[in-house]
């Protein structure tokens, strides 16, 4: 069986990028690869960076996402990638002022406002669809752990009083739907309490137990799918009420039946006894 050996040299590796074409899912790992003849070997200090809590790149490295300290806007920026660099040890070389600056290396698209006045945007959450065009967010107010009996909803279980997921165009910053959720709890933390799979968005909600499936249409909107919960199906519901009213009105004809049996028994002169 012959054995393909991958090259390191930068040169040989483009040249089997036009030939080879990589395995179903593993265009991504292959592209990675390049960055093995990219290694940095220089760090700067002190950057002149902006006062803000920065999340995490997006896979594709087009987006570089970041909130601010109070936890009320979104900030989006994009990489300029290789601003300076130099053939021999960058030790030797005196890089100029400007590369000191958070600016210099990127640039900020936008600035939005995402959460109100009693809502935080919580730092941890942050999910994008694979195509990277949207990406999803979530604010909420303060957690209390002093919920109230509500039908449904599991005793014990904090009570946080409105979360809502931000739908947002990366491009541009345009929130294109919300989502809300009031009087529950969903566990935002590393986003635990979601999970996205293509254009299907799924949603735990752990006070009144149940999975909120939702499709993230092309256009931006979220739309409600199912909720799989104290009933599964759609006609769960209407199937169990059917059938208990059916038993109930059973219940209610054999009662009659044997009022009107004994009354006439009665009239007929017939004892009847019943043990």
């Amino acid at each position: 069986m012959a054995r393909y050996f991958r090259s390191s040299n930068l040169a040989s590796r483009i040249f089997d990028r036009q030939l080879i074409s990589p395995l179903p899912g593993a265009t991504v790992n292959t592209i990675r690869q390049f960055y093995e003849n990219l290694v940095p070997s220089y760090t700067i200090y002190d950057i002149d960076c902006p006062d803000y809590s920065f999340r995490k790149f997006t896979d594709d490295g087009k987006y570089l996402v970041a909130f601010s300290r109070n936890h009320q806007d979104l900030i989006v920026y994009r990489p300029i990638w290789f601003t300076y660099s130099c053939n021999e040890e960058c030790e030797t070389h005196e890089l100029p002022p400007k590369a000191k600056k958070f600016d210099s290396f990127f640039k900020q698209l936008y600035s939005i406002p995402l959460a109100s006045s009693n809502e935080y945007i919580c730092k941890d959450f942050f999910l994008y669809m694979e195509c990277h065009r949207f990406g999803l967010f979530a604010t909420s107010t303060a957690q209390s752990n002093e919920s109230t009996a509500t039908e449904g909803a599991i005793h014990g279980v904090p009570l946080i009083e409105k979360i809502t997921f931000h739908l947002v165009r990366l491009e541009d910053g345009v929130i294109l739907d919300e989502k809300a959720f009031c009087n529950d709890f969903i566990n935002l933390a590393h986003s635990i309490g979601a999970y996205m799979y293509e254009d299907l968005l799924c949603i735990v909600s752990l006070r009144y137990q149940t999975i909120h499936i939702l499709q993230i249409r092309d256009s931006g909107n979220l739309v409600e799918v199912r909720n799989i919960g104290a009933f599964c199906r759609e006609d769960d519901e209407l199937f169990l009420h059917s059938h208990i009213q059916v038993y109930a009105n059973l219940s209610t004809v054999t009662l009659l039946d044997f009022m009107y049996l004994r009354l006439g028994l009665h009239f007929l002169g017939v004892h009847y006894c019943t043990h």
